[in-house]
């Protein structure tokens, strides 16, 4: 039996390429004769530059961006040998230390991000990759549009109230930036609404936030002369895709574009089963996620996915995934645990969810 492993993150417990392998050596107790290949993915969110290095090569280079509270850190980025730079938002924008988070979100900065591209236009970079996933700024992109010369004087946290923007000047680079998500900027689908209480925006706050993310909006496509608030993927990074937009970024969905470099759908096709899996299975799942995408490659090759899962949404989401094209997902806990147990044990668990589902794969329906 060919068996495809291609799953996500098990976000702060295991990155792909361990939680893959977890699985793989799972499969491996049940399943010792199965040919097991690992295809760790992603989509534009933690990881990303670690899958795409596995897949294409390049080095790693060490730049400095602004964290979520504007302080100096050093990040990392993956310089391809066409002179390709792979960078992720969480590694500026997206980091702080565990003991720092929730997020302060009236101080949460997309700064970083601006540093980033400074770091690659001043560094010789032919083109971008830009991943716009796990970030914690809710500023429609206003702090990387100030790092990168379109606003004066000293960065405000947050968002203004007003921005005050002179110009948008266009990126001198290709930019291509990979979207975790494919809602807009503004909106009830779009960054303040779906993904601000996450990032520490009290719900009392949300509707002046959302105010004022439209209000920059509005003039950065007086300046651009063209919709950028509605477009997918915009609200990408706390509605940084909406800046990025109009600083000529291309928005694509992440983990597409990740799986038609990993050449997916070939190994889908040649696959008996494919197995996939990520922290939590829920309505998200199908909006640009990985496991998404792999059911949707899955559905188009007629190989069944499943996938390993540390938690589920609710009987909606789950038959939404069902209808979508999902066969089956299991958890990776058999048992009560607190959420911190779970990720410290978390290899041993896929590990052992994946001997179990081995066993069910191999197991001989007749006897």
């Amino acid at each position: 039996m060919n068996v495809l492993v291609a799953p996500d993150s098990l976000k702060g417990a295991l990155n792909q390429r361990r939680f893959a392998a977890a699985i793989a050596a799972g499969l491996k107790r049940a399943m010792p004769d199965a040919d097991v290949a690992l295809c760790p993915l992603a989509d534009g969110g933690d990881g990303t530059r670690e899958v795409v290095g596995g897949a294409l090569g390049g080095h790693v280079r060490r730049i400095v961006a602004r964290d979520a509270y504007g302080r100096p850190r050093q990040a990392l980025v993956l310089v391809l040998e066409d002179g390709t730079w792979v960078m992720e938002a969480a590694e500026g924008p997206g980091w702080l230390p565990p003991r720092r988070r929730p997020w302060d979100a009236a101080r949460a900065t997309s700064a970083g991000l601006g540093d980033m591209l400074v770091a690659a236009r001043d560094g010789g970079a032919q083109r971008v990759w830009l991943g716009l996933g796990g970030t914690g700024s809710t500023d429609g992109g206003w702090g990387l549009l100030h790092a990168l010369g379109a606003t004066s004087g000293e960065l405000p946290a947050g968002l203004p109230e007003t921005p005050q923007i002179r110009q948008v000047p266009p990126y001198p680079v290709p930019l291509t930036c990979w979207c975790d998500v494919s809602g807009p900027a503004g909106g009830p689908r779009g960054a303040v609404y779906r993904f601000g209480p996450q990032k520490g925006v009290a719900r009392a706050d949300l509707p002046v936030l959302a105010e004022r993310l439209d209000a920059l909006g509005e003039r950065l496509e007086q300046l651009v002369g063209r919709p950028l608030r509605t477009l997918a993927g915009a609200g990408a990074a706390g509605g940084a895709g909406m800046a990025l937009a109009a600083l000529g970024g291309e928005l694509t969905p992440g983990a597409e574009a990740i799986a038609q470099l990993v050449q997916l759908d070939a190994r889908v096709r040649h696959a008996h089963v494919v197995i996939t899996g990520e922290g939590r299975l829920d309505a998200s799942s199908l909006d640009g996620k990985v496991v998404g995408t792999v059911i949707a490659h899955g559905r188009e090759a007629g190989t069944p996915v499943m996938a390993l899962v540390g938690e589920f949404g609710g009987s909606a989401a789950m038959d939404a995934l069902y209808r979508a094209g999902l066969t089956a997902a299991f958890p990776l806990t058999l048992g009560p645990q607190s959420r911190t147990m779970a990720m410290r044990g978390s290899a041993r668990a896929a590990q052992e969810a994946a001997r179990h589902l081995g066993r069910w794969l191999t197991r001989d329906p007749g006897s």
